[in-house]
């Protein structure tokens, strides 16, 4: 036999079989899961931590010699006590990919990547916040009311806004399906991993799908390429509402052997576009509240905009180009990224965002369609109205500085100076008459990003961070951060923070135009001020806590006419999240608690005080742990308020006028769900809103006038490949 080439063929049979056991031994076969190696030499594993059987393998190796990755190799004893170590560090946590090298096993290697440099592991378990993230977004929805067709859109129930030196655009109904800078993710993977996602409605009148594929693979050990696809296409049980998203990315990132060179990049292409229907007419309420059954088919429920005449619909457009690089220009130590180091850093970035409105009235306002949409809007048209409303936003960032870490006090200082060049416009034939007298803002504005971390023991540290933008067509504005941790012990850590921010409105806030006459404007708003403190308790023991308090000046908000104003008096929101998972045995309980006050300025400002999500879930292993079933039943609650109503024509909230005033919330949403896994493969069933067939309450509304998901069956599936 060619694998035993330094047998005799005098050698006894005995020793021959021998042989082959101890050839298959140190192939290392393992019970479960395959078993290959890479281009590097490398074994990689399918390691689960609770198989007894998936045992480390110790490799003889001198005590002051290394490996090809620069690592020491360790002492069987050494090694041996390592290899215990992590596989108690493992023990909570079933079916994550390991990397295993041939001196120094439970290296884990699926790496995933953001913006700041901070690494997390690809992990294919199953359990409840997997669930939570299982929808277009792939985020946790909590804190939002999603609409009912897939990807439509979310009334925010939690004031959420992160302040930028530069102003945003604006579009806020798109803003948790738009995927930001911070929002891509870069990888470092030993084989190629792909993963897949897959969610759609069955059993429903409601048609639609969302499809999110994203692979990656290293060319080498120091360069990582991945492409990525989310699109989404969904039918609502309604007349005239539709939702069509594609988004495309592509990353690229390098660093040398040494890592003294690091880069990163992106290119990214997305649109975000809707058929709009501007919910249901009062008559339509009326209809929908009803126990008739012939309205149960929703088509037959009239809507306030779009027939067959002509359809209402909006786009929001972007793309994206991207890189952040350093360079090491002094390092005291190249293996030991914590030693003194003096590093160069650059980052540039262009965006081309776009947003446009179609409307049948700005062709046919005689139409049936047309005097629809003027009726709803309230508004006459501009003579020789444009076909579309269009806006482009484009900004270029430039970016340069340096970084310095000194490792005797344990601080890292990084400054950066920052030139943004920007332009907002309405290009193409505009309507005429209108009272706006510019058609664009443009200007450059230079700013400066200060940043320091402090960690001097291992239980406490602090951050700080200044943003300042020093001229230009933005200048002055600031934000401040502060935040700070103390390690109380190994299941309790406390947390505090504090920022100050003063920055401009939404430029859709600020200048607008359009061919509806009421829909023009150009605003000279003063900054908005901010101050937010905030308390945070991370506990294994007892529970997670948040208390945060929001101080707002010069709030910014589109009135009940649907114009943007400029609230004179404070806004003050107090914020207590509760949140804990309780486990006992197979059976687990994941609760979390929002209590809100907003103590001035609610009627600018308007949010649930009380916000609830409970799920009692179990754990289910069969036929010895291939297949895993997690069964759930989830309780969604809000307290009633007076939420803004959705506008189609800016994609964006404003207040309810007080004729018509009306309140949602204050209405259960219990939601049965059965999750599995197999293999890789987790796998999705739920029934949403269950209360209909209980209560027999209609009164659920995602927003005023937009009726929420009756009950409907959910599929969904997320599959990885690592080969």
């Amino acid at each position: 036999m060619d694998y035993f080439c330094t047998m005799n063929r005098s050698c006894p049979i005995l020793m021959r079989i021998l042989s082959l056991i101890a050839w298959v031994c140190l192939g290392g076969v393992l019970p479960l899961g395959a078993q290959t190696f890479d281009q590097y030499g490398n074994r990689t594993d399918s390691y689960d931590s609770s198989d007894p059987f998936n045992r480390d393998q110790v490799y003889p190796g001198g005590m002051d010699s290394l490996n090809i990755f620069g690592e020491r190799i360790l002492s069987p004893r050494e090694q041996a006590r390592q290899d215990s170590a992590a596989r108690a560090a493992q023990r909570s946590t079933r079916d994550r990919q390991i990397y295993t090298n041939r001196y120094k096993d439970s290296i884990q290697v699926y790496k995933i990547i953001d913006l700041y440099g901070d690494t997390t592991l690809v992990d294919t378990t199953l359990n409840i916040g997997k669930y939570y993230k299982l929808n277009p977004t792939r985020r946790d929805e909590y804190g939002y009311m999603p609409f009912p067709n897939l990807a439509e859109g979310y009334t925010p129930l939690v004031y959420t806004e992160k302040p930028s030196l530069t102003p945003a655009y604006g579009i806020r109904s798109r803003s948790m399906y738009y995927r930001t800078t911070d929002q891509v993710k870069y990888y470092d993977v030993r084989t190629p991993w792909s993963e897949v996602m897959y969610h759609s409605n069955v059993f429903s009148n409601m048609t639609g799908q969302v499809l999110d594929f994203n692979f990656t693979a290293n060319v080498g050990k120091q360069v990582n390429f991945s492409f990525g696809f989310r699109g989404k296409r969904t039918f609502g049980l309604y007349n005239y509402i539709e939702s069509h998203h594609g988004q495309l990315v592509g990353t690229f990132s390098y660093h040398t052997k040494s890592y003294r060179y690091i880069v990163r990049s992106h290119v990214m292409y997305q649109y975000l576009s809707a058929v709009e229907n501007g919910g249901l007419t009062e008559e339509g309420i009326g209809f929908f509240l009803s126990d008739d059954e012939q309205f149960s088919y929703r088509k037959t429920i009239p809507v306030n905009l779009g027939d067959s005449d002509g359809e209402v619909a909006n786009r929001l457009g972007g793309t994206r180009f991207f890189i952040t690089q350093s360079y090491d220009i002094f390092n005291s130590s190249i293996k030991n990224p914590k030693g003194f180091r003096v590093s160069l850093l650059n980052e540039i970035k262009y965006e081309h965002l776009t947003y446009k409105y179609y409307d049948p009235a700005f062709v046919s306002p005689s139409g049936s369609a047309g005097r629809k949409s003027l009726a709803y809007y309230g508004s006459g048209l501009l003579e020789g109205a444009a076909r579309t409303d269009s806006s482009y936003y484009n900004t270029l960032d430039l970016a340069a500085g340096a970084g310095v870490n000194f490792p005797l006090v344990n601080i890292y200082a990084q400054g950066m100076i920052r030139y943004q060049t920007a332009n907002y416009s309405f290009p193409g034939t505009l309507a005429s008459g209108g009272s706006v007298p510019v058609s664009e803002m443009s200007g450059n504005t230079l700013m400066v990003n200060l940043m320091g971390r402090w960690r001097p023991m291992k239980y406490f540290g602090a951050d700080a961070s200044l943003d300042y933008s020093l001229s230009g067509m933005f200048s002055g504005a600031r934000i401040l951060r502060l935040s700070g941790y103390i390690q109380l012990n190994a299941q309790n850590r406390l947390e505090g923070s504090y920022a100050n921010a003063s920055y401009y409105p939404a430029m859709t806030t600020r200048f607008y135009r359009s061919s509806y006459a009421d829909y023009n404007w150009y605003n000279d708003f003063k900054r908005i001020e901010s101050n937010e403190v905030a308390i945070t308790l991370r506990s294994d023991k007892v529970f997670d806590a948040r208390v945060s308090f929001t101080d707002l000046g010069n709030y910014v908000y589109y009135d009940s006419l649907r114009a943007p104003r400029q609230y004179d008096g404070k806004v003050n929101v107090l914020a207590v999240t509760l949140s804990r998972d309780l486990r006992l045995g197979w059976f687990g309980w994941d609760n979390t608690l929002t209590y809100q006050h907003v103590s001035s300025g609610a009627e600018v400002l308007p949010l649930p005080e009380v916000i609830v999500r409970s799920s009692l879930y179990a754990y289910f292993p069969l036929f010895r742990k291939a297949i895993t079933l997690m069964p759930a039943v989830t309780l969604r609650y809000f307290s009633a308020f007076d939420a803004p109503m959705y506008n189609p024509l800016l994609s964006d909230y404003n207040l309810q006028p007080l004729s018509t005033r009306r309140q949602i919330g204050d209405y259960p949403y219990i939601d049965l769900s059965l999750s599995a896994k197999v293999r890789r493969t987790r796998i999705f069933l739920k029934v949403e809103n269950l209360t209909p067939w209980i209560l027999k309450n209609k009164d659920y509304f995602a927003s005023p006038y937009y009726p929420s998901v009756d009950p409907v069956v959910r599929f969904g599936v997320v599959w990885d490949w690592f080969n």
